[in-house]
């Protein structure tokens, strides 16, 4: 069997002294594209963090058998200040920033790069406007370039389709099975209707760790999530959760 980009064994992680992830063990492998569900406080985004390296371990290990790759990531768009003094072009050029900080600091060659990259994802009118002037969509879209201008092994979104409209996140999936030719992807959502056809497998959240080998959503996925779902008529067991709702 191949190596994993990302071994995740047994780590527990949180806030302060409260556990949100525990005991919870993942591999990644080249090419993977899991889809990470789970309720509202059940340590997704804990998992990405510490992945990343932002959030501290409190127990377990997390190694990178083929060395450590380069990662991409999208943050949710809560979490975006759109009022900090930066452009499209900046911003974009500032995923390139492991050499390089700015913009008006890159190589000719990187700037074309970003140009180019720009210009695929239909951002190039917009280059010049700071992101504040920005849709929810065109924010997403440009820190999404910004995230794989580096050519990341790895992929992290976090709810990247959360307050953007059908058009732009019809385009954001087919530009994610595009993208997972070339690298891994751990896509965030609460979506499951929606992002069961793309990705390949599914890992269940809730504070717990629940890895399911393919991406059909199952009554043990159901049990597990512990959470209230609206239920559609396609699949065995299809299904969608709610995005704003209430937990016990």
């Amino acid at each position: 069997m191949n190596q994993p980009l990302v071994k995740i064994e047994h780590i527990s992680s949180g806030y302060f002294s409260e556990t949100v992830l525990k005991d919870a063990s993942l591999n990644i492998y080249p090419n993977d594209f899991i889809g990470i569900i789970g309720p509202n406080g059940g340590g997704k985004t804990t998992l990405v963090k510490t992945i990343l390296g932002i959030q501290p371990l409190f127990t377990g290990k997390i190694t990178f058998p083929l060395g450590r790759p380069a990662m991409g990531y999208l943050p949710q768009i809560s979490q975006i200040d759109k009022s900090f003094p930066i452009t499209v072009r900046e911003l974009v050029g500032s995923g390139l920033g492991a050499k390089r900080k700015w913009f008006p600091h890159l190589l000719k060659s990187q700037k074309t790069q970003v140009e180019k990259l720009l210009g695929e994802a239909g951002l190039l009118p917009l280059a010049s406007r700071p992101i504040g002037e920005l849709s929810g969509g065109q924010i997403q879209k440009a820190f999404l370039c910004r995230a794989i201008i580096n050519n990341p092994s790895l992929l992290i979104l976090d709810e990247p389709n959360t307050f953007v409209d059908k058009s732009f996140e019809k385009e954001l999936y087919r530009w994610l099975e595009e993208l997972n030719r070339k690298m891994a992807i751990l896509l965030v959502s609460h979506d499951i209707g929606t992002i069961s056809p793309m990705v390949k497998t599914i890992a269940c959240v809730n504070v717990n760790l629940h890895y399911h080998p393919s991406n059909q959503i199952t009554e043990d996925i159901l049990k597990v999530y512990n959470c209230p779902v609206d239920l559609i008529a396609h699949g065995s067991v299809p299904h969608r959760v709610l995005k704003e709702h209430d937990h016990e």
